[in-house]
């Protein structure tokens, strides 16, 4: 993969975010301020629109596949987050409450914020400690 700036990754990631979204039925708008939500999105069928703050991550480590990591704000107030693994062009939709629950909490006041750590499948270590693996996810 080309080394893209963090501005880049980020977009990257909403951009694949909305396009399988999109394949799904689902409509989507991108926001063009950054207040801690990125996408509206809306389903015709639910006629309800929900909030998504995206985190996009490229794998990091030693071994340039170990493990991934997302960060979200404690005030965060989208609805959901998309976590989004760019080197394999997928992501995983989490409640807000969902992601804070599986994550740690880390830092103070203003600073606060929720990191999940997740290892990608083929290099989760027998005692992966406080990251989480991906084949523990799969179903949520």
């Amino acid at each position: 993969m080309v080394k893209l700036s963090s501005q880049q990754v980020g977009k990257c990631g909403e951009l694949l975010v909305q396009c399988k979204l999109l394949k799904y039925g689902i409509e989507s708008s991108h926001l063009t301020t950054d207040h801690g939500i990125d996408l509206v999105a809306f389903h015709s069928s639910g006629r309800r629109t929900v909030t998504v703050q995206v985190k996009t991550s490229t794998h990091h480590g030693e071994l340039g596949d170990r493990w991934l990591h997302w960060s979200i704000k404690e005030s965060c107030p989208a609805e959901f987050v998309a976590a989004v693994d760019l080197n394999r062009d997928i992501f995983w939709l989490f409640r807000i409450d969902e992601f804070k629950k599986l994550s740690r909490r880390v830092g103070k006041g203003e600073e606060s914020h929720y990191r999940l750590w997740w290892y990608v499948p083929e290099d989760t270590p027998e005692k992966a400690g406080e990251k989480t693996s991906r084949n523990e996810l799969l179903g949520v």
